[in-house]
């Protein structure tokens, strides 16, 4: 079975509409071997960010993973032209630091790297620690089965979550709404900080699973929950 993580993650409120419409349309040529030019793809890239009590980037920490140096920066100076409306408490504004995704999509250039552009983007707790269950068994033994599913954390102030919510159509295995469960129970976040002091925030989760056409007879999970790739 593959898993795709589809993800969106907000931070609620007014915080997370201030990054809407400010990436929209971002082309970079970002250096790639010759190996990688292939079928479009995206992937997702995280960043660290103080937001001061203007709304202006402070600090941006882009999660390396292993980039292109020139790719970060390209990053970076798009988290710096970001401003939001600054939380506030009792009237005054206030810092807010938080994790901030950008989902791109990325086209190969034969010779010219690549083509990236911003599809998606938004404001929430910053993943530290990731964590998939074993694949449900009863799943895992039905060739060419599909599903979705989702799950919504909430993060507490010490970076767990204290409630989940997993949503899905009817008729979904209990055994998969188990394994979003148990998955979202082992991540680890950094949540969101107003004036310096963490605050609660939610983290979205979506996953588009599915085996493959022929269950292999000698079965291993670890060749069977795949994460798509996001490169």
């Amino acid at each position: 079975m593959t898993r795709r993580n589809e993800r969106g993650r907000t931070l609620e409120g007014r915080l997370r509409q201030g990054v809407v419409g400010v990436l929209l349309g971002w082309g970079v040529a970002t250096a790639a071997p010759a190996a990688e030019l292939a079928d479009p793809y995206e992937l997702t890239v995280w960043s660290r960010v103080l937001f001061t009590e203007q709304g202006l980037p402070r600090q941006i920490e882009v999660q390396d993973e292993g980039h292109p140096e020139q790719f970060l920066r390209n990053v970076e100076q798009r988290l710096a032209s970001l401003k939001i409306d600054p939380p506030q408490r009792d009237g005054v504004p206030q810092t807010l630091r938080t994790g901030v995704w950008m989902r791109l999509a990325v086209q190969p250039q034969t010779g010219a790297g690549a083509l990236v552009t911003v599809v998606g983007r938004g404001m929430a707790p910053l993943p530290l620690k990731r964590y998939f269950a074993s694949a449900p068994r009863d799943v895992s033994g039905t060739g060419g089965w599909e599903g979705e599913v989702e799950g919504v954390c909430r993060v507490g102030p010490a970076g767990r979550c204290v409630a989940i919510e997993v949503n899905a159509l009817p008729g979904l295995p209990e055994s998969v709404r188990r394994f979003m469960r148990v998955s979202l129970e082992g991540w680890q976040f950094e949540p969101p900080q107003i004036g310096g002091s963490p605050v609660e925030a939610s983290y979205r989760l979506a996953l588009r699973l599915n085996t493959m056409d022929s269950v292999p007879e000698d079965f291993r999970e670890d060749k069977f929950w795949r994460l798509q790739r996001q490169r």
